[in-house]
């Protein structure tokens, strides 16, 4: 094997570490997830978590953190800021959502262990801020609240709601949640 398609390798498996975490974290609590679910999750052996990452908790971070990247690199090219407060969509995200509502489970606790402050929410308040300033903060901090509360139930019940009145994906794209928003 040469030296690049042994890097290119090692790049696949690490990746394959990061997607699989971040299936599990949509799917329950840091607290609930072992090495040895995300390798059998990954297809990557277990032993290899700990040869790309120093900890599962780094890999949880590097999960997050990319998730929580591309969510803000799509609010960056997608959002009309000309509108003061925004709603913050869920739709395409939703992998995101599930997991941040995991992580934000315990009441903070497990954000705590990623080592950050919520970068969604002071990401929008920021920009609301800097594009709105005439929006008081209180405000901008009311609808980002709103927003996060009406998402995250969104994304965990959808499924639940789909199911227990037997809707088609057509019927729940015509309830579209968010369409009179």
């Amino acid at each position: 094997m040469t030296q690049s398609s042994k890097n290119a390798s090692q790049t696949a498996s690490r990746q394959k570490l990061i997607e699989a975490t971040q299936r599990l974290l949509s799917q329950r609590p840091p607290s609930g997830i072992t090495g040895k679910h995300i390798a059998a999750e990954s297809g990557v052996h277990y032993g290899l978590i700990y040869h790309y990452f120093e900890s599962k908790e780094e890999l949880f971070r590097e999960a997050m953190e990319a998730l929580t990247s591309n969510y803000i690199a799509h609010r960056e090219a997608t959002v009309d800021r000309s509108e003061p407060l925004p709603p913050l969509t869920a739709e395409g995200h939703e992998l995101w959502w599930r997991a941040a509502a995991n992580y934000s489970a315990d009441g903070g606790q497990s954000y705590a262990s990623l080592g950050w402050q919520y970068p969604v929410m002071n990401y929008e308040l920021e920009a609301i801020r800097r594009h709105h300033p005439e929006v008081s903060e209180l405000d901008a901090k009311r609808h980002i609240v709103e927003e996060v509360c009406v998402n995250f139930g969104w994304v965990l019940f959808r499924d639940t709601m789909k199911a227990s009145f037997k809707l088609t994906d057509a019927e729940m794209s015509e309830i579209d949640l968010f369409r009179n928003r």
